[in-house]
């Protein structure tokens, strides 16, 4: 028995420290990203959302911010096009956006729409091209006593537990 809970607890504390981190790909010639990628957002951090092209038929990129509910609140159009360095031997333009992210908590997601000549109509905007999408997930702050602590009260009620049931 002893072995199993120290087994559940160093597995629980190895799955804490580890960061799914899935990057920029840019194998389909459209990304994007966001500065907190992989990591939840407390209300009222600044998100930039990054997307990235290869395609150099793109003239623009709206984004559209959703909340966990569906609406959105945010629709931003970017049309500077900057250089940021090659992949795969084509140059890699970039578009972004930055919001302060309101208190609202939940999983937001930020719809990218890649446009330029060519493209399709596709939700009410002309010449889509592409559509990324990403998401993060807002949570509330621990003011009090942050995230150690949390992890701390965590153990502690985790080893009244084992020792309440030890007696029994």
């Amino acid at each position: 028995m002893k072995k199993i809970a120290l087994m559940l607890v160093v597995l629980s504390f190895a799955a804490m420290l580890t960061v799914v981190y899935a990057g920029n790909s840019l194998g389909s010639g459209y990304a994007l990203t966001s500065n907190w990628h992989g990591q939840n957002v407390p209300p009222g951090a600044t998100v930039i959302v990054t997307a990235s092209t290869t395609d150099s038929n793109v003239e623009q990129v709206t984004f559209l911010w959703k909340t966990p509910s569906g609406n959105t609140v945010f629709t931003d159009v970017d049309i500077t096009r900057t250089t940021d360095g090659e992949y795969d031997g084509k140059t890699v333009y970039t578009f972004s956006s930055e919001h302060v992210l309101p208190a609202i908590e939940g999983d937001w997601g930020v719809q990218a729409l890649f446009q330029g000549d060519g493209g399709k109509t596709k939700q009410g905007i002309e010449e889509v091209i592409s559509i990324k999408a990403t998401s993060f997930f807002a949570v509330p702050d621990l003011p009090m006593i942050g995230t150690l602590g949390s992890l701390v009260a965590m153990f502690l009620g985790l080893g009244l537990y084992t020792t309440r049931r030890r007696k029994k």
